[in-house]
């Protein structure tokens, strides 16, 4: 090691510190010296040459003035709080707020510019809500309807109009389905029938309610008491069937008499309706194992009528006595007054009250000339055979 190495260490701190003391202690050596004139010393080139860079101001020796020249001296490593960033990282750290407009612009396109898709580049969906006229026709879902009911009057509906009621019982899921159609009917689509698919629609739709009304309560209930009045299957033991149980049709209620009132009496009065109803019994008018349809109701609805007179509790004549047997349904009070608006008459029977003329004069389109001849001339009396209300029922044997 040479002397520069031994005075001056590696630690540029360092040397500037001895440089320092020397540059405070040398006045003091001089000073001492008599007469002594200061002269360069060889071995301490650099003390010389450093020490006009010492700061003028005298400072204590415990803190040694900073030279001016910041560069010669490397600052002590800095903590991490006190680390200055980069310009790249700034640059970097400045970049990573966002301003919230400009996360507003971002997110949302501006509005005066929206992106507009092709009508063939759109999805599907979209095509699909671009195009209505691709989205299911109305007459499609009634057809619909059709199809399924007349499923269900071919499994569990007999010839003579007697139902599988404890197999229809496992069916209500399709009961309620199919109860769903006319649910979600469009009241714009049906103001556009035809009155004749208008009756025929009310009609299907009648039946079907009775028909999941049954398969609810089947096998039907009684109390001890009613039993003593009404059989154990009297469907009068059903609490409230015209009444209590309703059902949605183009997003209104309804229940059976509603529509019995509103439409089969009022806006679309044909009595016939009345005689192609079931009243789920063993009087009612035979169940039609196919849905009725607008495109040939008034055909269907004559054969309902001729199907319903000849059997026996709906038309008889006993010559012998002179009587006429008519089904319960004909009574006066009963439906007999729903046929004096379109078939009363003033002309025939006119011994008879109003209804019964009205009842009579729809009997002479279907019955034969000769029981004809026998009504309008001959003198009889009029009997209403009872109702017989015991559920037509073949699965069960009360």
């Amino acid at each position: 090691m040479d002397d520069s190495q031994r005075f001056f260490p590696r630690s540029r701190t360092a040397a500037m510190r001895w440089v320092m003391c020397l540059s405070a202690i040398l006045p003091l050596l001089l000073s001492g010296c008599a007469g002594t004139p200061v002269t360069d010393r060889s071995t301490e080139p650099e003390v010389v040459s450093s020490a006009p860079e010492v700061t003028p101001r005298p400072l204590p020796a415990s803190e040694p003035a900073t030279p001016p020249d910041k560069p010669v001296a490397e600052p002590p490593e800095p903590s991490p709080a006190e680390t200055p960033v980069e310009p790249a990282e700034a640059g970097i750290a400045e970049s990573m707020p966002v301003d919230p407009e400009e996360e507003v612009v971002a997110a949302h396109p501006p509005a005066t510019q929206p992106p507009v898709a092709e009508p063939n580049e759109a999805p599907p969906a979209e095509m699909e809500w671009q195009r209505p006229q691709e989205q299911e026709d109305p007459q499609d879902a009634l057809a619909c309807f059709y199809q399924q009911y007349s499923e269900l009057l071919h499994q569990y509906v007999r010839e003579d109009g007697r139902v599988d009621y404890g197999g229809l019982r496992r069916k209500r899921l399709w009961l309620k389905d199919l109860l769903r159609i006319p649910h979600e009917l469009d009241p714009n689509d049906y103001r556009n029938w035809t009155e004749d698919e208008k009756l025929a629609f009310w009609i299907n739709t009648y039946n079907l309610k009775m028909l999941d009304v049954i398969a609810r309560n089947y096998p039907i209930q009684s109390s001890r008491w009613l039993r003593l009045t009404w059989p154990p299957s009297d469907i009068r033991h059903i609490e409230g069937i015209w009444s209590n149980y309703r059902f949605i049709v183009m997003d209104e209620e309804f229940t059976l008499g509603e529509v019995e009132r509103r439409f089969f009496h009022r806006s679309l009065a044909d009595p016939r309706a009345f005689l192609a109803i079931t009243y789920a019994s063993l009087s009612s008018p035979r169940l039609r194992r196919r849905p009725y349809r607008g495109a040939d109701l008034d055909q269907r609805l004559d054969e309902q009528v001729k199907a319903l007179l000849s059997e026996g509790n709906g038309f008889r004549i006993d010559h012998e006595k002179g009587i006429v047997h008519l089904s319960a349904l004909f009574k006066p009070t009963w439906r007999g007054q729903e046929f004096v608006p379109r078939y009363g008459t003033d002309k025939k029977f006119k011994d008879r009250p109003a209804q019964t003329r009205a009842v009579l004069n729809f009997l002479t389109r279907y019955i034969s000339p000769d029981e004809v001849d026998f009504l309008e001339v001959e003198n009889y009396s009029i009997e209403y055979s009872s109702f017989d209300w015991r559920l037509n029922d073949t699965s069960r044997s009360y």
